[in-house]
């Protein structure tokens, strides 16, 4: 055994640590189950009391575009579980099980449904480290054999009480939810460059799949107002749709197999080469992906090929300011076909101009690539952190 270490219920930690449960570091475990009391549809408001269901929780911060609100008097009556600044929130049933987030000065007694439980931690118990430890492993896979075989996820305020902690001394605590929130810290400033950027790229799909670049003459159209140099064409004018085959008679190979989702497996033969653009047929029908080299599709995305007088990028930016689902052929799972794509009008500036419109999306896309990647970096050494400080594997 390593020196300095003792072996636990959460395997090999330091000696001056302890294991306990959330029950025994917490002043306050409640969630926000009302009964009879819980607000009816028709009181929710517009404005008024904040109250957090699950879908408030996501990406372990507190979205608060989701917040719901109640009047003061439903307010009052629902007293049991009110939050405060710095209580842990954390989801309790559904796909959302496990999500947490810390409160804030703005949600100051406010009030949690049902699918949120409440943590209020003592004082000898920091309540950024109890955020960190219920993102990590440490927790999440106790909530995963809890209800591994169940039919319905679920989190009994009995059992969230007897989640195993590990329990540093109070400034070793601190120490490392400083350093994990940190990180946390930088993903989130990554998280509003994507998002600003995300609105940059639709702003400007609207402005240059309209008004183009550089124009003073506009006519009207099928589409609205549109530059007088540019056409209105369906996209069975300016190019093909091909149908994916089946793949599972091929080899394993280097060759990507896309589906609506995206890259499902590698074989060794390929359906097409080149630029192309996919559309799903069924299934997920407003994803458009950009492909690019040898690949193979499935039979529930299309591809283009057969290109006139339109770049395949161009197109892929097209293809994302449609409303696919306006056009889906079925009231259940949404569906496409050649019948309902290829009479589908669109812009269609010069060459010249399709080619300047593609490099302002590229230097978009590509931005957003790299904060992608950047964040995905940031995200793995949170991993690894987590493992190494929350485990006492590492020292602060």
């Amino acid at each position: 055994m390593k020196e300095g270490y003792k072996e636990s219920a959460l395997g090999l930690i330091p000696k001056s640590w302890a294991v306990t449960n959330i029950g025994d570091v917490a002043t306050k475990v409640q969630d926000g189950n009302y009964g009879a009391s819980y607000p009816k549809s028709n009181e929710f408001l517009a404005e008024g009391v904040p109250f957090l269901t699950s879908s408030t929780i996501s990406s372990n911060i507190v979205n608060f575009d989701k917040l719901k609100y109640i009047s003061e008097i439903k307010h009052i009556e629902l007293k049991k579980a009110h939050i405060k600044e710095n209580d842990v929130i954390l989801t309790n049933r559904g796909a959302n099980i496990g999500k947490c987030a810390i409160t804030t000065p703005s949600l100051e007694d406010a009030n949690i449904g049902p699918q949120v439980t409440l943590i209020r931690c003592k004082k000898d118990y920091d309540y950024n480290l109890l955020h960190q430890v219920i993102m990590s492993s440490i927790i999440q896979k106790q909530i995963a054999n809890i209800n591994s075989g169940s039919a319905m996820n679920f989190l009994s305020l009995k059992v969230t009480n007897a989640l195993q902690i590990p329990f540093p001394p109070l400034p070793e605590q601190q120490k490392i939810a400083e350093i994990l929130s940190t990180v946390d810290a930088k993903i989130e400033i990554i998280d509003q460059q994507i998002s600003e950027t995300q609105e940059l790229k639709k702003g400007l799909m609207q402005q240059l799949l309209t008004k183009g670049i550089g124009h003073t003459d506009f006519k009207d159209s099928a589409l609205g107002e549109i530059p007088k140099s540019w056409e209105v064409v369906k996209i069975g004018d300016v190019m093909k749709l091909g149908g994916g085959k089946d793949y599972k008679h091929l080899n394993e190979g280097n060759f990507p197999v896309y589906g609506t989702g995206g890259i499902m497996t590698y074989v060794d033969e390929y359906l097409y080469e080149g630029e192309s653009v996919g559309i799903g047929r069924k299934g997920t029908i407003d994803k458009p992906v950009f492909l690019k080299g040898k690949f193979w599709t499935v039979d529930t995305l299309f591809y283009t090929h057969s290109f006139t007088n339109v770049i395949p990028f161009f197109v892929y930016v097209v293809f994302q300011s449609i409303n696919w689902r306006k056009y889906s052929e079925a009231t259940g799972v949404p569906s496409l076909s050649r019948r309902i794509i290829e009479p589908i009008e669109i812009p269609l500036p010069s060459i010249e101009e399709q080619s300047k419109i593609v490099d302002v999306f590229q230097s978009v896309w590509g931005k957003l690539e790299v904060l992608s990647e950047k964040k995905a970096t940031y995200q793995e050494l949170k991993q690894g952190l987590m493992q190494q400080l929350l485990t006492g594997k590492v020292r602060v």
